[in-house]
């Protein structure tokens, strides 16, 4: 299979490598997991005491191969690719190897630049800052059907329903098949649980991570209710004052999620999985 970087930039359709100009070979991603650690200095202390660690930016790096015929036709291509590559705002990037995973960057300088000797190709380096340092599973959580999660290499075996919407369930499982914990507060991780109720006070916990949170109000048939990261929505509405402003956080793996007081509980949860490398 022909290896393609498919860009999508802010809000234009995608486009493939090749589509750029033809003469464009794709040769590969370069990528590499950052972490930082973060440390302090005390009087009297030897050496430095250790703070916090974090990920840090990124640099992806495309690998292209351009052949070309003559100095018009390279002057040509050169043309395009900039105009292609060189845009300010976001761009989407994934592979035609990894078709389901994505990061979004955005394009640093680069030269087009034919060395001495070479008469009709030239290869160059397009550098990327990937501000955030992860890779994003394409679609979120509750979007993917069962066959698509399995490309992501997952065995998940058979004693958990392989699921982000559960209905009428007092206890189930929810697979975070990142790399790191989602943590919405401490992170601002993406993290929406949607959710449908016909009663009083209710509340979720996810014994897993000992993370949990809680509504103190009543909600009807046609209530829609909306914990979107740390905020929550009631029918698109801000309602964090009903609740005991907390959150939930996914760990990597199964979570065990409980729920209090709404046997008949309608909740959907949605996230893209984040990979390191």
């Amino acid at each position: 299979m022909r290896n393609l970087l498919y860009l999508k930039h802010d809000g234009d359709p995608e486009l493939a490598s090749n589509q750029i100009t033809e003469q464009l070979t794709f040769l590969g991603l370069t990528e590499a997991p950052s972490i930082v650690h973060n440390y302090r200095e005390e009087t009297m202390h030897d050496g430095q005491i250790w703070n916090y660690s974090r990920y840090g930016q990124t640099t992806v790096t495309a690998k292209f191969l351009l052949q070309y015929t003559d100095h018009v036709d390279f002057k040509l291509a050169k043309h395009a690719i900039y105009r292609a590559l060189m845009q300010k705002g976001i761009y989407r990037l994934r592979t035609a190897t990894e078709p389901n995973v994505v990061r979004y960057c955005r394009v640093n300088n680069f030269m087009i630049e034919p060395e001495a000797g070479t008469s009709n190709y030239v290869t160059f380096d397009v550098p990327f800052d990937n501000p955030r340092g992860l890779k994003y599973s394409k679609l979120y959580s509750d979007q993917m059907d069962e066959d698509q999660l399995r490309e992501f290499g997952l065995n998940f075996g058979d004693e958990y329903q392989l699921s982000y919407h559960f209905a009428s369930q007092t206890s189930f499982k929810v697979l975070n098949a990142s790399d790191i914990t989602v943590d919405p507060y401490g992170q601002d991780h993406a993290l929406k649980i949607t959710m449908r109720h016909n009663g009083g006070a209710f509340g979720l916990k996810n014994t897993t991570t000992g993370t949990a949170w809680n509504y103190k109000q009543s909600l009807g048939s046609g209530d829609k209710l909306v914990l979107d990261g740390i905020r929550t929505l009631k029918n698109n509405q801000p309602d964090s004052a009903s609740t005991d402003y907390q959150w939930l956080t996914l760990a990597p793996g199964w979570n065990h999620i409980e729920v209090t007081g709404a046997s008949d509980l309608d909740v959907t949860f949605s996230f893209p999985f984040m990979y390191l490398g």
